[in-house]
This record gives structure tokens, sequence and C-alpha cells, in this order.
């Protein structure tokens, strides 16, 4: 890192940027290259743990390439805070704040716009007492269902057709503008723009259905929260080539990281657990979750199951019974 910093503290790119700011670019060019030697290196030993080969981080576009440019607290103005305003170092940039203390600010390239992240510390409340959990499955008609070892807990689905709807008219578009461009061009400012337009409707959802399902949780006194989830489970997706599209493109693991962040702020410890084979096993059979020759319990239509028992209940609320008796 010393000698990076010695070879290039004279060029006009280093002195462009505050020092500070300079130091943290190449910081984030020494991690990513030690990344990729560390991926490549577990590559070599276990390659079925990957998609694809770890490939070399390639050089910027030196017209259009953007990065991340990151302003730790040493680059921000601390006189502007004192009066509510944040003021990058060596700019004129200034944002009206409420924060009394500033980590960092990251300027983050979207699709033609510019994104600003603030980093700043908050402490977390102190967790609940007592056994009572929360289970959340993830899906694509349903973005959740949630329930509880709790009776008095009603279990609840939250709608996820909105995000359906909105990536289906986007990936029509999507094709309608790509098939408009001339052989080889690969993107436009329309395409650019309609795809921020959708990442911020997607993004703005999650948060509120995320927000949703915390308070709930608060209200309720929950201090575990349980969440389904498979490992490289969309890459190996097969409900059909229109409901892998649909599926893919919901950011179910941006979902889970807004639970996790919203809930160890108000206490909630949050764990995912592997939900294989829940589909087919009967929770009400106590049927243990692995492959079976045959399966006690029966899906009998979309969202709905029915035991050996006898019994019918929704799927997605079976899932969720399997995941609590795992």
């Amino acid at each position: 890192m010393n000698e990076l910093h010695h070879a290039l503290k004279m060029s006009p790119d280093y002195q462009a940027l505050p020092a500070k700011v300079s130091q943290l670019v190449l910081k984030q060019v020494e991690k990513t290259f030690k990344s990729y030697q560390k991926a490549k290196e577990q590559y070599k030993k276990s390659p079925d743990k990957f998609t694809g080969e770890p490939k070399l981080p390639r050089y910027k576009d030196k017209e259009k390439g953007r990065n991340v440019l990151t302003y730790n607290y040493q680059a921000i103005s601390k006189k502007a805070l004192k009066q509510g305003l944040i003021k990058l170092s060596g700019t004129n940039l200034e944002f009206k704040t409420n924060l009394k203390e500033v980590l960092e600010v990251r300027i983050i390239p979207k699709l033609g716009a510019y994104c600003l992240e603030i980093v700043y510390e908050q402490p977390s409340s102190s967790s609940q007492e007592g056994e009572r959990y929360a289970f959340i499955d993830l899906g694509l008609n349903n973005l959740a269902a949630v329930t509880s070892n709790i009776p008095e807990f009603q279990p609840t689905l939250v709608c996820g057709k909105a995000l359906k709807s909105c990536n289906q008219k986007y990936n029509k578009t999507l094709a309608k503008l790509k098939s408009e461009l001339p052989s080889l061009q690969k993107t436009s400012k329309r395409i650019q723009g309609l795809t921020l337009k959708r990442n911020c409707k997607v993004d703005y959802y999650l948060h509120t259905a995320s927000k949703y399902i915390i308070d709930k949780l608060l209200a309720h006194q929950i201090n575990l929260l349980v969440i389904g989830h498979n490992q490289g489970w969309k890459q190996n997706l097969n409900i059909g080539d229109r409901n892998n599209q649909s599926f893919i493109n919901i950011p179910h693991s941006r979902f889970i990281e807004q639970l996790t962040y919203k809930a160890n702020l108000v206490g909630i410890e949050v764990k995912t657990t592997n939900e294989s084979y829940t589909s087919k096993c009967s929770f009400l059979d106590l049927e243990s979750i692995q492959k079976q020759k045959s399966y006690l319990g029966k899906r009998i239509k979309r969202g709905l199951f029915r035991s050996s028992s006898g019994y019918f209940y929704g799927a997605d609320i079976k899932y969720l019974g399997k995941i609590i008796y795992t």
C-alpha cells in the first residue's frame, strides 16, 4: 500500500482529490485485488462453491468510468456539521443534515445518476427476554410469509405482486428499447433511466415491507427472527422461464439485509436457515426435512397443502412450520 501511495502521489489524478480521499481510493483498489486473490485460491480448492472462475478486476473506462468515492470523517468539515451541513473537502457540495457526527460519506454512481450514502453510528436497543420467535419464508407472489411461536401473533403475508408487476413491465420495456439500439451499442440514456427508476421503486417497496414487518415484530416483543434462505437458490431455480425471470429479478438478499439491520437496531437477533425440501415435507405429520421416497403430505393446488390426516393449510405457512420444526 505504501509503495502504491508513493508511486501515485504526484500524479494529477491523485492530487485532484483531497489526500485522505485519494488514499481511500487506493485502499479500495488494494481491497479489490486482495479479494480477487483470496477468491482465486478458494476456487482452486473448491470450484463447486463458485458459479464461475473469479475474474481479474478490470480497468474503468477512461472517460465514462465511474467508481465509489469515499470521504471519511477527516475529509468532512466539522465546522459545517455544527451548522447542520455536510460539506465535503475540496468540493462545493453541501447537504442539510440533523446528524451531529458522521463517520463517512460515499458518492455512488448509479446509471447516469449519483447516490449519496451517509454512514453514522446509532446505538442498538437491548434485546427482549424470553423465547419469542418469528419466522419468515420468502417467495414471489407472497414476498414474505411471517409467523411466530407466540399464540396471539397472527400469521401475515406480505404481497409481492407489485414487485412482480414492476419487473414484468420493466423487462417488456427494456426488451423494446434494446431492439431499437444500433448493433454494437449495449445501452442508452433511456435504458439507464428506466433501470434507475425500476431499482428505486423496488428498493422503496422493500424498505416499506421490511419496516412493516419489524414494527409488527417489535409490537409483539419478538427477540429472534429466523429467515428461510438457500445459498445459490436462484442459480439452480427451475420454476418455468417466466417465473424464473420474475423470481430472479426480486433482490431477496437485499430484503434480508434490510430486515437484518432494522431488526438489530431494535434489539432483535436474526438468523438464516436452510429451507431445502420444506415444500414437500409435511409439518403436521412431523415428517423429517430431507428427501423422501414418498411424502406424507401433498400439494393440492397452488398455495394449498394437505397433510396425511386430511388437514388443509396454506403452503407458505406450511414452509414456516417446517422452519420452526428444525
